[in-house]
């Protein structure tokens, strides 16, 4: 992957994009400076240093304005901002800065357009000094703020859904979840850096951790993407950009900056990746074993629930019900009775069939055969599985063929091919994957 930091001056973005015949951008994270709370190197130049709140506006949100310039068509803007106070009084830097980019282009060409805001995210930084005052409480997080170029922009939520549900609410009620995990709220809890890059320095004033990065590159860009930083600072966005197969470009006008990225920062990302690469795959693992499960559930809870609707109406307690996997949402409700005096088809329970198969995301069909038929040894199993509608998460217990075709057992007995046994809910989602 290409990586290009660039010693220049933010202000200059198109003109040194137009000279260097730099790639657009497909996605722009960056952290401007927060007004003058801080000077950055010795450079008198700065964006911030002794500049009026105003000016300060208009040239950050000029630098963001020809990054919509430079950018594909599919491009995100992540803008990381915070508040601060002057005075006792609160300026609110990241809407501030939102409204200058659109007043911006509004006051130019009647055909310009800019950045369209689509969220806003709390960053919650976990770790924060233990300073209040007056009016100010203490501060625990910072915005981000998320904007797109358009209505066509890269977006991949099911990447960074996570599974960690706190009850066991999800077995009883696996229609009620998503098989992908639950979708990330937009207060995001992310540490931030207190030992520096991962090699115990920490030269950069305000350096992004890189789990944030990891996190909005793993969303919004895909692989050979190119990621643009026009504040680069420490370079962590190129870093982990780099380590995740992405190109990547950052300005910055102090080179002592480009000194450490290239130093300290790119070793510590390099460490990082090489962690977090063991716990992706184990995430991954846990998450495909979530949705197996989930779907296995969303299985057994819909075709008892038909099961029950059928034997209301046979009113046969004799009748065996077995619930027969299929393929990725597939199952079939195989009805047994000693005898058969009428055919039971899916017409008959069209409307049930269609609520249970919205209900529970599953694709259900009813086959209807006596006990006699030996369509049963199809199913190529040794054993079936008995549940009953209080537990769908724990099976009674595993039977052969012949004794479920033999046998008595409790009219509240739904058998399946489907193995699902889980008898401790609680530390299901904490167990090692290699261990389930």
């Amino acid at each position: 992957m290409s990586q290009e930091y660039i010693i220049a001056d933010s202000r200059q973005l198109q003109k040194e994009y137009s000279e260097k015949n730099l790639h657009q951008a497909s996605i722009i994270i960056t952290s401007p400076p927060y007004f003058d709370v801080k000077a950055y190197g010795e450079v008198k130049s700065q964006i911030g240093y002794k500049q009026a709140y105003q000016e300060y506006l208009s040239d950050t949100s000029n630098v963001l304005q020809q990054c919509y310039g430079i950018s594909s068509d599919d491009a995100t803007l992540w803008l990381v901002v915070d508040t601060i106070q002057r005075n006792r009084v609160l300026f609110p830097i990241p809407f501030d800065i939102q409204k200058t980019l659109t007043e911006y282009a509004v006051s130019g060409d009647s055909d310009q357009q800019t950045w369209i805001l689509r969220d806003v995210i709390i960053w919650n930084r976990c770790k924060n000094l233990p300073w209040s005052s007056k009016g100010h409480f203490k501060h625990e997080f910072e915005y981000i703020l998320f904007f797109s170029k358009n209505e066509n922009y890269k977006y991949y939520l099911d990447r960074i859904r996570n599974i960690d549900y706190s009850s066991e609410w999800w077995l009883s009620y696996p229609e009620r979840y998503n098989p992908n995990g639950r979708p990330p709220s937009n207060v995001w809890d992310i540490t931030i850096p207190i030992r520096g890059w991962g090699n115990g320095y920490q030269q950069h004033l305000c350096p992004f951790p890189f789990p944030l990065i990891e996190r909005i590159l793993t969303l919004s860009t895909d692989e050979g993407d190119y990621v643009l930083d026009p504040f680069a600072g420490s370079g962590s966005v190129m870093a982990i950009a780099d380590q995740m197969g992405r190109n990547s470009i950052g300005f910055d006008i102090c080179e002592d900056y480009k000194t450490k990225y290239e130093s300290q920062v790119l070793i510590g990302a390099q460490t990082y990746w090489q962690n977090r690469l063991i716990e992706i795959e184990l995430e991954r693992e846990r998450a495909e074993h979530f949705r197996n499960t989930n779907i296995k559930l969303r299985k057994v809870k819909s075709g008892i629930k038909l099961a029950k609707i059928i034997k209301q109406a046979l009113n046969d307690n004799s009748a065996t019900y077995i619930i027969v996997d299929g393929n990725e949402l597939d199952i079939s409700l195989l009805v047994l009775q000693s005898q058969i005096y009428g055919q039971i088809t899916d017409e008959q329970y069209i409307d049930d069939l269609k609520k249970l198969e919205s209900e529970y995301y599953v694709k259900i069909n009813i086959l209807h055969k006596t006990k006699g038929e030996t369509a049963i040894i199809e199913l190529g199993h040794d054993n079936l599985f008995a549940y009953t509608s209080h537990r769908i998460y724990r099976t009674i217990g595993a039977f052969s063929i012949s004794q479920v075709l033999n046998d008595t057992f409790k009219p509240s007995y739904v058998f399946s091919n489907i193995h699902v046994n889980i008898q401790n809910p609680d530390d299901f989602l904490n167990k090692n994957v290699n261990n389930l």
